[in-house]
């Protein structure tokens, strides 16, 4: 438990941290969501060649095709467990910001109960 002090000031540069930690995470976020659809498409697209290309019961095409296509498909899901985790990371950002926002509503009700007195 730390004994900083904890004032509007304090709170306005974190609530400033925060906002900037947001950007940067709904920047990543949208990086990450392109490269998983592209990859996805890639993963999707190598299994339907792969299908296409194979002989034999639609069962044992739709196996080859699965296999041909695993790697492709190993790096869409990699994508999509990074997206996952952005906005997870982008949800906690903007709890600690909800937070942020009430500690500091509460600090400055505090502060305008303390007794004023003139120089």
């Amino acid at each position: 438990m730390g004994t900083d002090i904890i004032t509007p000031a304090v709170i306005s540069r974190q609530l400033q941290e925060l906002g900037r930690e947001l950007d940067f995470l709904v920047k990543q976020l949208k990086e990450a969501d392109v490269d998983a659809i592209n990859k996805r498409s890639a993963a999707d697209t190598a299994e339907s060649m792969a299908f296409l290309e194979a002989e034999g019961s639609v069962e044992s095409r739709k196996h080859t095709a699965s296999l041909a296509a695993s790697t492709k498909e190993h790096e869409a899901q990699i994508a999509e467990a990074l997206v996952r985790h952005l906005r997870r990371s982008l949800s906690a950002v903007e709890t600690r910001i909800e937070i942020g926002r009430s500690l500091g509503a509460a600090v400055r009700a505090e502060m305008a109960a303390l007794p004023y007195q003139e120089g």
